[in-house]
């Protein structure tokens, strides 16, 4: 009886360990694959060859994983193919520090702002306004592909491909 209470409890933080990106399991966790929703904030995702090589998105995957220790990550573009409205996200395995890559990428502390669950930072100069959203198992950026886009427009689509890609 003793030997099969262990063997439950040991099953039960594995799984827990494998969802929540702890422990020994977080190498399983990573190494899962990233599915992207086929629409997102209501617009398609861009699978037009061309298009996606003319944003380089393939080749920005790519390098994403490659410089995250083979993590799977995904790279994708939704929007009107006259791009009035359109976002890139970025998905990766596993967790990043995202208030020390805000503060690497220069933001100043004004531009950062909190939009539910989402750490956004507003466009300035020739950086668009980006979310991002993490766990333990998995972090999103969303950012604008149209200037003047505010932060309460990029948060939501955030959240969204968090919750989709989990």
């Amino acid at each position: 009886m003793t030997v099969g209470g262990i063997l439950v409890v040991l099953l039960v933080l594995a799984l827990l360990g494998y969802i929540w990106g702890l422990g020994p399991l977080n190498r399983l966790n990573t190494a899962r694959g990233i599915t992207p929703p086929a629409k997102l904030a209501g617009l398609d995702r861009i699978t037009d060859q061309e298009i996606r090589s003319q944003l380089q998105l393939d080749q920005t995957r790519e390098a994403l994983s490659r410089i995250n220790d083979g993590k799977q990550a995904t790279v994708e573009a939704y929007g009107n193919l006259d791009g009035n409205r359109m976002f890139v996200v970025i998905a990766l395995r596993g967790k990043v520090d995202i208030d020390k890559t805000l503060a690497d990428s220069g933001a100043a502390p004004d531009q950062i702002k909190r939009v539910g669950r989402a750490t956004c930072v507003e466009s300035a100069g020739n950086l668009p306004t980006q979310c991002y959203r993490g766990s333990n198992t998995l972090t999103v950026i969303a950012q604008s592909g149209n200037d003047g886009v505010a932060v309460d427009a990029v948060a939501p689509v955030a959240e969204e491909a968090f919750n989709a890609m989990k």
